[in-house]
Parts: structure tokens; C-alpha cells; sequence
């Protein structure tokens, strides 16, 4: 196994082009998180106050807040992840934060599953695929809403519910293609659905701090919180290239240099975890 940098290992990338992703365990300092957390915070007691526009109806806040949670200088892990995965030319495409309330055993708590998916289900067109590193600003456990990954050997076969799209490759450098599958929309929530198996996936409990890289082909969903706690992670999402509209005349999200040639944008450092 050699290691790439402080934080990826050739046995990371053989976990991501096998599986479709890789967890790196307690890799933002407590000071990021709680940094972090206290933003979110102040963000819920504004909602509460009424002021619904810090935090939309879907309990996700805008992206820009999410960069500035993220204004944290002088660290290097996701541009470590984001090189050893994607190769020396990487974006920045979009990020938001996703909290989850706290519902107990209450059958409201429903409202806070995400049905299984993957990322690029919700572009309706063939593109190059990209990367999430969703991390985990608080602990994740069986019971607050964590997500699931479903294992990209163990994807279902093409059939009437499960209608292959596209081939694309996991990352730039590999020669291992995952399928895009269509999705359609779920009838009990505005999500779109991806899967429609009894394959429960591998469900990731992790400390706070800890970073899930996967492919925007990997197939993932998350719980209800059932917890009397709040939930909360921040998924920020980087491509090989720009993710373009389907004319190709438009950036469909952010298309903002992170990785150019090797040197990480001096203007960008500040969006590092």
C-alpha cells in the first residue's frame, strides 16, 4: 500500500474504484467543526425567528453559507482528497449543508430520509462524472439519519426498474465504469429515486470529522433522524471538468478553478475544509 499524501492511499483509490468510495475517519480538526456547528446554529435560531431565508424548506442552507463554514485557512486535506482522486485539474461545482432535527420516535422523522439516488441522477444528460466528500460535522450513528452506500459491485442489473443511461468512468485515471441509472420521482417526497432493490448497503457510522468520498454514481441514501439531536453534515462537490448544461452553452453549477496544473488557487484555499 503506498500513500499518496498525509491522507489517501493507493488502497483508497482501489476502494473507490472497486466500491465507488472510501471513508477517511476524523480528519477535520474539532476546531473546524465547532467552527462549523456554531454557524449552524446561528442559522436554525434565525429560522426559528422567522427568517426562513437562511435555511430553505428542505432544511439544506444555501451553498454560499456552506463556503463560508468553510473559511478556514491554512489547511490542505480537501485538496488532498480531491488530487489523489480527480488528477491535477479539479473544480469547484457546489456544496451545501444538510441538517437534520432531531425527531425522536415521532413518525414525522420520515420526512428526513433521502431515498436511494446518486448524484448524477439529477442531471438528466450524460456528463462526466464527479465527486462528493460529504462530511460528517456531527457524529453519525444508526439512529440520527446517516447515509448508506450501496457498493458499486453490488449494483443492480439492467432491468425495468433499473434502466442503464451511461457508462462513466469512477475517476479520471482509472479504466473501471459505473452505470447511470434513470431516476424517477418518488411519490412520497420530492426526491428522485434511483433504486428500487431490498440491498440494505453498508451503512456508514463514523465519528465527527470523518470525510465519505464517493462518486456521483455511487448509489447512496440516508435514514430519518430518530434522535433527540441534531444532525449535521456538509457536502461539498468537485469535478475533473466543468459540469456544463446539456447545450453546452452554460456552467450548469460552479465552475470554479480549486486544482489548475498542479497548484491549488491561492483565491480558493479559503473554501478548504
Amino acid at each position: 500500500m503506498s500513500k499518496l499524501n498525509e491522507l489517501v492511499t493507493s488502497e483508497h483509490l482501489k476502494q473507490f474504484d472497486q466500491h465507488g468510495y472510501f471513508i477517511l475517519s476524523s480528519v477535520i480538526p474539532v476546531e473546524h467543526l465547532t467552527i462549523m456547528n456554531n454557524a449552524i446554529d446561528r442559522a436554525i435560531k434565525k429560522r426559528d425567528e422567522k427568517m426562513h431565508q437562511m435555511i430553505n424548506s428542505n432544511n439544506t442552507t444555501p451553498e454560499d453559507d456552506g463556503l463560508i463554514l468553510c473559511s478556514t485557512d491554512g489547511n490542505k486535506y480537501m485538496e488532498q482528497i480531491v488530487r489523489a482522486v480527480l488528477g491535477e485539474n479539479v473544480y469547484y461545482t457546489h456544496s451545501e449543508i444538510v441538517v437534520k432535527r432531531g425527531q425522536g420516535k415521532n413518525d414525522s422523522s420520515k420526512k428526513t430520509a433521502f431515498s436511494w439516488h446518486q448524484d448524477s441522477g439529477y442531471v438528466p444528460y450524460e456528463h462526466t462524472p464527479y465527486l462528493s466528500c460529504w462530511c460528517a460535522l456531527t457524529e453519525m450513528t444508526s439512529n440520527n439519519g446517516t447515509i448508506s452506500v450501496l457498493p458499486a459491485e453490488r449494483n443492480p442489473s439492467a432491468d425495468e426498474n433499473h434502466k442503464i443511461r451511461w457508462f462513466g468512468k469512477a475517476r479520471p485515471s482509472s479504466e473501471t465504469k459505473f452505470p447511470s441509472y434513470a431516476h424517477r420521482p418518488d411519490d412520497s417526497s420530492p426526491d428522485l429515486l434511483g433504486y428500487f432493490g431490498n440491498d440494505p448497503g453498508v451503512e456508514v457510522v463514523c465519528p465527527a470529522g470523518s470525510i465519505v468520498v464517493f462518486s456521483s454514481l455511487t448509489l447512496h441514501c440516508s435514514s430519518p433522524n430518530r434522535s433527540d439531536s441534531l444532525r449535521s453534515a456538509y457536502n461539498v462537490q468537485y469535478a475533473p471538468v466543468p459540469l456544463m448544461s446539456e447545450d453546452q452553452k452554460s456552467f450548469r453549477h460552479k465552475a470554479d478553478p480549486f486544482i489548475i496544473q498542479s497548484k491549488t488557487d491561492e483565491e480558493l484555499k479559503k473554501w478548504q475544509l
